[in-house]
Order: C-alpha cells, then sequence, then structure tokens
C-alpha cells in the first residue's frame, strides 16, 4: 500500500501564500513571504509531511476463527470496539450484520453512517442515513448528518435545504451554525458567516475544536480587513486556504476552481487546489493541479515536494524522486518532511545505501524521537547485512533515551544481529519489565528463541505479540512465524 506520511497541523495562519504578482495589493507587497508561509498556508508543522486524511486498512493477521450466533447487540459491541480503535472497515462489518440480524432498527444504521463517513465513503454514508431517517424520520441528529454528507457530496443546494429544515424544525446545535457558516462562505455570503461564527466563538457551549475551526474563519476575514485595498478574489483564497486547513476540502476545491476561473495565473491557488485533492486521495486531479502551478514556477519548493509526492501516490517513484530531490536541493521546510518521503521511495526501489544515509541524516537532526531509529537499525540487519553498524545505532538509542523501553528493544533487536543472544535476551526483558505492553519487543523476543532454537518460548513469545498486537503489523508477522514454526 502507498502511504502518506502524516503530522500534526501546528502553525497559525499569518498572510494568504500569494506573492509577486499575485492578486494582493501594493498594500501588502512589503511583506515578503519565505517558503515557511506555504508551509503555514498548507497546514503543516515542524515534524514532516502534510497532514493527509487517509483511510487506514489493518493488516491482514492470522486467520480469525469463524463466529457463529453472536447476538445483535454482540455485534453492535464489537463494531462499537472497532470504531474506537480506528478501524472503521471491520465497525461496518460488524454493522452490517447487527442490521442484517435486526433491519427495523435505526441503530445499527445509524453507526454505519458514521464509519462510512469516517472512510470518506460519503454515497455509502448516506444510503444509511437514509436508511436510518426510513425507520426514525424526525431524527435530528441523522438530519444534521446528512447535511454533512451531501456537503461532501458536493450537493450543496440538498445540503442548504437540510439545513433550512432543521431550522425550521427548531434544531438547536453550534455544529449545524458552523455548517451553515461554511455554506455562506463558499457562496460569499461573508456578513451572514461572519455573524454565525462569531456566535461561535463566543459560544460557550461550543466544542474546542468547533471553536478553533471558527476562529481560523474568522483570522482570514481579520487578515482581510487589514488589507484594506486589497481585492476581493484575496478574501476568497483566504477562505480558500481556510476550507483546507479545516479539512473541508470538497468547499475548498469549489472556491479555488472559481477564483481559477478568474486569474489562473495564481500559482499557490494551484497548489491549494492540489493539496485539497491530495487529501480527497484523486491523485490525477492533484497532479495536474500541481503541473499547473509548476508551469507558473517551475522552482517554487513546495510545488516540487507536492509533485513527488503526488508521483509517489502514483507508483511513479522515479518521477517522485526527481522532485524531491529538487525540493530538498532548493531548502523545502521542514527539511525532514522531504529526507523521510525521499529514504522511503529508496527503500522501496531497493536503494538501501541511500536509504539508510537518509534515515540516519534524519535521526541526526531528529533524536527527540526514537522512532528515528527503528528503519536505518532494519536496513542494516535485514538488507545490507550490516549488524555492527545496527549495534551502534542501538547503543546510542539507550544512551539518548536511558527511560524507554523502546530503546532497550532495539538494543536488544540489533544483538541478535550480531548473535549475541546473552545481551539481546537480558535488553530485551529489561524492555518488557519497563512496559510489557509493547508487542516490537515480543516479537524480536520471538526471533531470538527461535536463532536459539528455544521452540516453546519461541512459540511463547510470538504468541504474546500477536495477541498484543492483532490488527497491527507485528502481530501479522508474529503470527506468520508462529505458524512457520509449526509446519517445521
Amino acid at each position: 500500500m502507498r502511504k502518506v506520511t502524516a503530522i500534526t497541523s501546528a502553525v497559525v495562519l499569518a498572510v494568504v501564500i500569494a506573492l509577486g504578482d499575485q492578486i494582493i495589493k501594493l498594500s501588502l507587497s512589503d511583506n515578503p513571504l519565505g517558503i515557511h508561509t506555504i508551509i503555514s498556508a498548507l497546514g503543516l508543522g515542524d515534524k514532516g509531511a502534510i497532514n493527509i486524511t487517509k483511510p487506514k486498512i489493518p493488516a491482514i493477521t492470522a486467520q480469525q476463527p469463524v463466529e457463529e450466533n453472536l447476538s445483535y447487540d454482540e455485534r453492535v459491541k464489537k463494531g462499537d470496539y472497532y470504531f474506537d480503535k480506528g478501524l472503521y472497515t471491520f465497525a461496518s462489518n460488524e454493522y452490517v450484520k447487527a442490521a442484517n440480524l435486526e433491519p427495523a432498527r435505526e441503530e445499527p444504521y445509524v453507526r454505519l453512517m458514521k464509519s462510512n463517513y469516517a472512510l470518506m465513503d460519503y454515497s455509502k454514508a448516506q444510503n444509511n442515513a437514509t436508511k436510518a431517517l426510513e425507520i426514525a424520520p424526525t431524527d435530528m441528529s441523522t438530519k444534521y448528518y446528512l447535511a454533512r454528507i451531501l456537503v461532501k457530496l458536493n450537493d450543496f443546494a440538498k445540503a442548504q435545504d437540510a439545513i433550512d429544515e432543521l431550522n425550521t424544525a427548531g434544531y438547536s446545535d453550534l455544529k449545524l451554525t458552523y455548517l451553515e457558516a461554511l455554506l455562506d462562505m463558499a457562496f460569499n455570503k461573508h456578513e451572514e458567516a461572519r455573524k454565525l461564527l462569531s456566535q461561535i466563538s463566543s459560544g460557550e457551549a461550543a466544542e474546542q475544536d468547533l471553536k478553533s475551526s471558527a476562529q481560523k474563519y474568522l483570522a482570514a476575514y481579520q487578515e482581510y480587513d487589514f488589507a484594506k485595498s486589497a481585492e476581493d478574489l484575496y478574501l476568497q483564497e483566504l477562505i480558500a486556504r481556510a476550507f483546507s486547513q479545516t479539512g473541508e476540502h470538497e468547499l475548498a476545491i469549489y472556491s479555488l476552481k472559481n477564483i481559477l476561473r478568474t486569474r489562473p495565473d495564481l500559482r499557490d491557488s494551484w497548489i491549494l487546489l492540489g493539496y485539497s485533492y491530495l487529501n480527497l486521495n484523486n491523485y490525477p486531479f492533484a497532479l495536474t493541479a500541481f503541473q499547473r502551478a509548476y508551469d507558473l514556477d517551475s522552482e517554487w519548493p513546495a510545488t516540487q515536494y507536492f509533485l513527488g509526492l503526488t508521483f509517489a501516490e502514483l507508483s511513479k517513484n522515479d518521477d517522485a524522486i526527481v522532485y524531491l530531490s529538487y525540493a530538498l536541493q532548493n531548502g523545502f521546510e521542514p527539511k525532514t518532511a522531504v529526507q523521510q518521503k525521499l529514504a522511503d521511495l529508496y527503500l522501496q526501489t531497493g536503494k538501501y545505501n541511500d536509504s539508510v544515509k537518509l534515515y540516519e541524516d534524519i535521526l541526526e537532526e531528529n533524536k527527540q524521537d526514537i522512532t528515528s531509529f527503528v528503519r536505518p537499525i532494519w536496513i542494516y540487519l535485514e538488507f545490507l547485512n550490516q549488524p555492527d553498524k545496527a549495534l551502534k545505532l542501538g547503543e546510542l538509542a539507550v544512551i539518548s533515551f536511558p527511560e524507554e523501553p523502546m530503546a532497550y528493544n532495539l538494543l536488544g533487536w540489533s544483538q541478535i544481529g550480531t548473535k549475541n543472544y546473552v545481551e539481546a535476551e537480558k535488553n530485551l526483558k529489561k524492555a518488557i519489565a519497563m512496559d510489557p505492553t509493547i508487542a516490537a519487543v515480543y516479537y524480536n523476543l520471538g526471533k531470538l528463541y527461535e536463532e536459539m532454537d528455544n521452540t516453546k518460548s519461541a512459540l511463547d513469545s510470538y504468541q504474546k505479540a500477536y495477541e498484543l498486537d492483532q490488527n497491527g503489523s507485528i502481530g501479522n508477522l508474529s503470527a506468520k512465524r508462529y505458524n512457520a514454526i509449526l509446519v517445521k
């Protein structure tokens, strides 16, 4: 599976991302913007790559026993467990089974609707919302959710009708107020939108996330007010940027298309458009948008970076490496975002020396994160057959993180590579004593015992690793090793 590394958005919006001959008036032209502004504008922080919303599909683990005769309540409970863990596909499967058992109940369809929404499968979410409302036509919460889904499906007229219906029925919820404000902004009803957003921002009952999102839009309006001589198109771009930052990528695309019909020469609007398509996993459209931005300014490192990411998502790894290398050479920040993606691509394409060099560069710059040790150790052990170099990194991990159980896991892992089994066992057991819930430690312990021909202990260790990570990659690997031992 192709993956895009995610980071947390941490930078407050500053000024519009337009530069040079962009639409911003001369009153702002003495505020030169650097590469950090585009990072801020697109919601980037200091740790890595873009914050892409992408459903995560759980790894396949050992074959599960067939479950017979689970009751409706048991199916729902099991679905809720998966949902809370973020395993929305598994949750959906359980809710479907619950609905088959009790097709006249609203509850499983509502839960299915929410799982579909989380998976960005909005058509299925709409179908399940409709089924739920056929059973319980006065359920205002589901009607609100349906309005939200309709926005995601770009059916803005029906979404507005749903909002109007809820308002007429007296449904009072600041989330509905926020949704109404979003549509007002998209259709340039800015006075109405500002009033609604101010109501949310000052509302004591508003959830913090909702307040934070409302404040991003209010900040965009304040920025526009500050630039008194700026054109209306400037406000539209500010709002489109805020749509992107708050995850309203469908509305961002709608607004940006309107902007670009008027001004197709706006490089940064093309970047924002590509960014929104990238978030929606629409890689061909993202590529087209970033290529248009590149045609306007081929030296801008942000465009090169996003082109690299998009080519990677399209499995065009050679092109991805070219553009990411350009971005790195041209000073893209955060630098580790490019290094990380390039290192991953080199690893995928079998260029292990290039990959491990970049991972070690990242490690040199980011010793605050113990996970930065994992991949270079793995490459040295599994691909380059250089366990001594892995051992040095394992020792450095313990020096850098003496209180972290994962550090002793990494040291023990590297000592397996150097066949120092006594010390490896000691360090892995120390990691377990510090935290007995880390599946990777038991997996490495299983590998150690397997190499020592201690079959029973190896099986016990793999079993424990699997139990701790049944739906993850470590659990999957442990199940495979366990089964391989059994068939020897």
